[in-house]
């Protein structure tokens, strides 16, 4: 049998577009196909378009494979293909746009394109649908290991918040869930893969399983996860406020197997800011709600997403936003300048805010979370925590604790991929930890 031809995939945003990139080259390195860098035969780019900076990167992006790869086949998908399929179109060279719809298509599309000796069609062709009628959970399966130490399973797609400054909605569809049942086969496959921490993704995770008949909610599916044997560690990424329940709470603390990392996204401390964002909730309940997860769960890292410079944001809601954030016993803060995107209901509002303005608000609270997070530091000095090792060094191993710290440990017969007991001893570089066995 004749070797298939090599591809490349690359990948901008967020961690749902990582794992559907790693799921599609595992489906084509089952194929036959080989990775490679350059001088491929396919190149495959998961574009991002949550700002219009990773917009512009997606085509940059673009642009920069074509020429890397002249001969290449070129397929453009991903969040900003979906609803800018003309921007794509309009760079030459570009051969097929495939939507969310049609994203896990791609690898039988280019098998059937070897096979058949197909040539490459003289004009761009675009496979797109109206996401918004999309109910269907197109699963993009793992069919063998990832590259990474923690890898990722996208459990759910899709939001149906439409928040008013975000495109997501409008690029991933509504929300829809990967049944039950199928969650725990993928985690069962990793574990016996000797994987020792998975991430739970989703566009809006703690919508999972809203979308079943009946419904079940996201502690649900822990708690299920929790009764598999020598279950792995699980670490959940970002949840919206509401959804972080009492029951989830509990969750997290009686079980050791899921990390004590929640990521939650605030956006503003303002309650007139969160009414135009179409935020359903106030800074009292979401004060309230961190101060009682650190309460229950002492040694818990929370990580707080927070978007400066909404139109109509004056001094003093970025200043309610500010204080709020002070008060708070948060880890780190996320924080993202505000992005204009076509088509939301917050490109249409007044009072925009200057760059100059957000650039100084952004760095504002950025210096704060640096703080935050020296404060989280210092508090978990004498302290053993579980590390999972990630990379080795030439004089030193360095790992994750499940509160989300990175450690140093000294060079040691460790194993890339397992999980020791750490002592964390002092702090380094302001932003990591060293420790010892």
């Amino acid at each position: 049998m004749k070797q298939l031809p090599s591809f490349t995939i690359k990948t901008l945003g967020c961690k749902v577009n990582q794992y559907e990139s790693e799921s599609i080259a595992c489906k084509l390195k089952e194929y036959g196909f080989k990775s490679k860098e350059s001088n491929n035969s396919f190149v495959i780019i998961n574009t991002c378009t949550v700002t219009q900076k990773a917009g512009m990167q997606s085509r940059q992006l673009v642009r920069q494979l074509i020429r890397k790869n002249p001969n290449a086949t070129i397929f453009v998908t991903g969040c900003h293909a979906q609803t800018r399929p003309d921007d794509i179109k309009s760079i030459e060279g570009v051969h097929y746009i495939f939507g969310h719809a049609f994203k896990h298509k791609i690898p039988e599309k280019i098998l059937n394109i070897t096979k058949s000796d197909e040539k490459k069609p003289l004009s761009t062709d675009i496979v797109i649908s109206n996401i918004l009628q999309h109910n269907t959970y197109n699963h993009l399966e793992l069919h063998h290991l990832q590259s990474r130490s923690r890898p990722a399973i996208k459990i759910q797609d899709g939001c149906n918040s439409f928040c008013s400054y975000c495109i997501v909605p409008y690029s991933r569809g509504p929300a829809r869930s990967l049944p039950k049942d199928t969650v725990i086969e993928q985690i069962k496959r990793l574990q016996k893969n000797e994987y020792k921490e998975i991430i739970l993704s989703g566009i809006h995770l703690g919508q999972y399983g809203q979308d079943f008949t009946p419904p079940i909610q996201l502690t649900e599916l822990l708690d299920l996860i929790t009764k598999i044997p020598d279950c792995p560690r699980i670490r959940l990424s970002s949840i919206d406020p509401l959804e972080v329940t009492e029951e989830l709470i509990r969750l997290i603390n009686a079980n050791h197997c899921i990390c004590h990392h929640l990521h939650i996204s605030l956006q503003s401390g303002d309650d007139e800011t969160l009414k135009r964002m179409n935020r359903h909730y106030t800074r009292s309940f979401f004060k309230d709600l961190i101060i009682t997860i650190n309460k229950r769960i002492p040694d818990i890292a929370i990580g707080i997403d927070v978007l400066v410079g909404m139109p109509g944001e004056t001094n003093i809601a970025f200043e309610n936003t500010y204080s709020l954030l002070e008060q708070l016993p948060a880890t780190y803060f996320h924080v993202f300048p505000f992005s204009s995107r076509e088509g939301t209901k917050a490109a249409r509002l007044k009072n925009h805010v200057s760059t100059q303005t957000i650039k100084a608000r952004a760095k504002k609270i950025r210096q704060l979370g640096n703080k935050k997070r020296m404060e989280f530091l210092k508090k978990n000095i004498g302290h053993k925590q579980s590390v999972l090792i990630e990379t080795i060094h030439d004089n030193y191993l360095k790992g994750l604790t499940g509160n989300y710290i990175s450690v140093r440990i000294p060079k040691k017969h460790l194993a890339k991929g397992n999980i020791y007991k750490v002592l964390l001893k002092k702090i380094i570089n302001n932003i990591e930890m060293e420790g010892c066995i």
